[in-house]
């Protein structure tokens, strides 16, 4: 990835969620200009725990096996679902019941499943594991600080914004890191005129 990419991923990451916190605001009665700058913001975490995962990812993939890992992220997936739910159901003394606690899990879920899906879809199954822990487990981390605070509305937009970001990185950014296809070595004696 060149400098022009990466200032275009970073450009177009954070107009889009500047463009979803200002929706997001609309439909929670919230002030669109406040849901904007909350957006920009949000879409800056989602930039750094894209990075933080590409590093990660690099890493582990430099001395574990393939099949290792992928099991190793369908585990935190498991861990992250479960401490979703059940630590902050406990952390709360069960105010409210499970309802909020198994909603907030299962909507970044879905969401995730279904995205990795797509994603696996257009560049092969090997790319489902990866792209459902990305946005499940690094979408809850960076939506942590916002869920520690409650269950209300404000909440839920700040999670919007980062799965609608979060998405948004998950599907541009093999796109931008792909190799321009190597010219062929006929190339350039299919691009002469014929001398007949």
């Amino acid at each position: 990835m060149n400098l022009q990419r990466l200032f275009f991923l970073i450009g177009t990451t954070v107009i889009l969620g500047v463009f979803a916190g200002a929706i997001a605001a609309l439909v929670t009665n919230i002030d669109p200009l406040h849901g904007a700058i909350v957006g920009g913001f949000i879409s800056a975490t989602s930039l750094m725990g894209l990075w933080a995962y590409l590093t990660l990812n690099y890493l582990i993939q430099g001395f574990l096996p393939r099949a290792f890992w992928n099991a190793v992220q369908l585990f935190l997936v498991v861990v992250v679902a479960v401490d979703l739910v059940y630590a902050r159901y406990l952390a709360a003394g069960g105010a409210g019941g499970w309802t909020p606690y198994v909603t907030y899990a299962l909507f970044p879920l879905i969401w995730a499943l279904v995205a990795a899906g797509v994603r696996a879809f257009i560049s092969g199954i090997r790319a489902f594991i990866p792209g459902f822990f990305y946005l499940f487990v690094f979408t809850v981390v960076e939506w942590f600080p916002a869920l520690k605070a409650g269950t209300g509305m404000p909440t839920l937009q700040i999670g919007i914004i980062l799965l609608v970001c979060n998405t948004y990185l998950l599907f541009v950014l093999r796109r931008l890191t792909a190799h321009p296809a190597a010219p062929s070595k006929n190339a350039r004696r299919d691009i002469q005129p014929d001398p007949r």
